[in-house]
């Protein structure tokens, strides 16, 4: 598989992931390729830091972008996060596409709450295309997700990445 697209990955890494993708064991991985299941291993954790670190970059980029946006501290109550969307919406003169219910729904399902309290800080916002999102406050709080990181399994993907081969 060749991969044209510019990447931060590199040609080894996307090797890596391809073949991880596949099913292989990193033991597998490393036999192939005439290295250490430790050098893979690396290799591949370093991989899904810098993946993990584009996707906030995306994620932040889409903040800056958004209509509009607001913090969620720890502690609130969900339920009187719609009011404070709507009241900012208003001031900017945006229109919030979902009721209060429908954003409650929302929270529920995306957002990191139990028992109506959210349990981390996060950012909750109208993209573009008037799709809400979440995400964690990644300015504010960057250095703690960032020590919390200490193993591969800390990063975790909603969705596989998509790539065209050429």
């Amino acid at each position: 598989m060749v991969f044209t697209m510019k990447s931060f990955l590199t040609e080894q890494q996307i090797k890596i992931l391809s073949l991880r993708a596949k099913g292989l064991k990193q033991s597998e991985i490393a036999e192939l390729l005439g290295t250490s299941r430790a050098n893979i291993s690396i290799l591949e954790r370093r991989a899904l830091e810098k993946i993990e670190k584009a996707k906030n970059t995306l994620l932040i980029w889409e903040q800056i972008n958004s209509k509009v946006s607001i913090s969620v501290k720890r502690g609130d109550d969900i339920f009187e996060i719609p009011k404070r969307l709507f009241e900012k919406a208003d001031r900017l003169g945006v229109k919030v596409p979902y009721s209060t219910a429908e954003i409650i729904a929302f929270l529920v399902e995306h957002a990191p709450v139990e028992d109506r309290l959210v349990k981390r800080n996060f950012t909750l916002f109208l993209d573009t295309n008037d799709r809400l999102r979440v995400s964690e406050c990644i300015l504010d709080d960057f250095e703690e997700i960032r020590k919390n990181k200490s193993s591969v399994d800390a990063v975790k993907s909603h969705s596989k990445p998509t790539y065209r081969s050429s």
